[in-house]
This record gives C-alpha cells, sequence and structure tokens, in this order.
C-alpha cells in the first residue's frame, strides 16, 4: 500500500481592519496603522477559528496591523510568534500613502496604464506584481523547510496571501484579483513534495460573516 506523503500545512490570515482609509494606498514604510475596534473583533473571530487547531509556530509581517491580529491567535494557540519583513505589502514606491483620486490627477497617464495593465505597470519606485510575488515565495520556502510536516499560521496582507495562493495551486499571476481575502479570513494550503492542495479559502467565523455589511 502507498504510503500517503505528509504534507506541511500553511494556515494564512488576513489581518483586521485597519484605521486607514479604503481609497488611499498604504505606505508601511511611513506609517503604521492600528486596527479599528471592528478590526480586533474580526482578529479574535480569526483566533477563534484556530483555537482547537494544533498549531506549531506563527509568522507575521511585522506591521502593527498584521502583529495585533497574531497576538489573537498567540492567546488562543499558545504558539511562538516571530516577525518576517519579507511577508509585508507591496510598495507602490512614488504613489505610496496617495488617495486614488490624488494618483489620478497628478500621475494620470500612469494611473491611466496601471488600471489598463495592473501586473506589468509600475510606478516609479514601485515593485513589480511578479517581484513582490518572488519575495513572497522566498519567505515561504524559507518557513516551510524550517518547519516540515508542522502547522504553520502565516498572518499577512491581502497581497501577499493572494500570491501565496498563486504561486501554491499554479494559477497565473493574472488572475490575482480574481481571489478574495476578506479581513480576519483564513486560507489553508497543504504544501508536499510533489503537490500543494488548496484545502479552502477565505473562510471566517460565522457570526463575523453574518455582520460582514455592519463593519
Amino acid at each position: 500500500m502507498r504510503e500517503k506523503e505528509k504534507s506541511t500545512r500553511v494556515i494564512y490570515v488576513r489581518h483586521g481592519q485597519a484605521d486607514f482609509p479604503h481609497d488611499r494606498l498604504y505606505c508601511d514604510d511611513r506609517e503604521d496603522p492600528g486596527l479599528t475596534e471592528a478590526g480586533i473583533q474580526q482578529a479574535r473571530f480569526a483566533a477563534r477559528l484556530l483555537e482547537k487547531e494544533p498549531v506549531d509556530v506563527i509568522y507575521a509581517s511585522p506591521m502593527q496591523r498584521t502583529l495585533r491580529t497574531a497576538e489573537e491567535i498567540v492567546r488562543t494557540t499558545g504558539a511562538p510568534l516571530h516577525s518576517d519583513n519579507r511577508l509585508k505589502e507591496r510598495p507602490f514606491g512614488l504613489w505610496d500613502g496617495m488617495f486614488f483620486d490624488d494618483i489620478a490627477r497628478d500621475y494620470p497617464e500612469g494611473f491611466k496604464a496601471w488600471k489598463a495593465d495592473p501586473i506589468n505597470y509600475v510606478p516609479e519606485g514601485g515593485e513589480a506584481i511578479r517581484d513582490h510575488r518572488l519575495r513572497i515565495k522566498g519567505a515561504v520556502s524559507e518557513i516551510l523547510d524550517r518547519h516540515p510536516g508542522e502547522l504553520i499560521v502565516i498572518v499577512a496582507h491581502v497581497g501577499p496571501i493572494r500570491m501565496c495562493i498563486t504561486d501554491a495551486i499554479g494559477m497565473p499571476v493574472e488572475g490575482y484579483r480574481q481571489l478574495t481575502v476578506d479581513y480576519g479570513a483564513l486560507t489553508r494550503i497543504d504544501y508536499g513534495r510533489r503537490q500543494n492542495n488548496l484545502v479552502y479559502m477565505n473562510v471566517r467565523y460565522q457570526t463575523q460573516a453574518a455582520d460582514a455589511h455592519a463593519l
């Protein structure tokens, strides 16, 4: 009888809602917003989903919104927490910290080019989406090598989690915006030697899902 290959399980958790305008690009090198009250509740919902899971270790982006989310998971699982700079969100160079309306006004040609081709257009000083995926892949590969056969939780941002999903299942990066990853949602991927399996995606605690429109 063939022995089933033992996989390394990773549960990706998107941070809770941050105290930051929705129509503005993050600038993590200059600003580090924390969670809103709704975001804290979303982090607690995520932690509640994980409280019975045998989590071995937790990794998180070093930003306040991810670390605060990870702290709730530490409380329910008791697993050790490590931060990794490579799990941060994608930088947009000159556009970092700007409102979308201001980008359209101050960089009209670039804004049009970005909207027409978000994969290949990169604002000056920004990170290309394919480079972003390679950065995240490098971080996750090292984490997997460090914890073979274990259950790992990685708390990150929507962009990095989308990159992990596309890379793990061989999905073209061009389709990353079709992947929905909500605040506080869980996505599990089992990594094997021969193939990876997307077990579930964008799972939220039932109460959180029911109250989503109120947050």
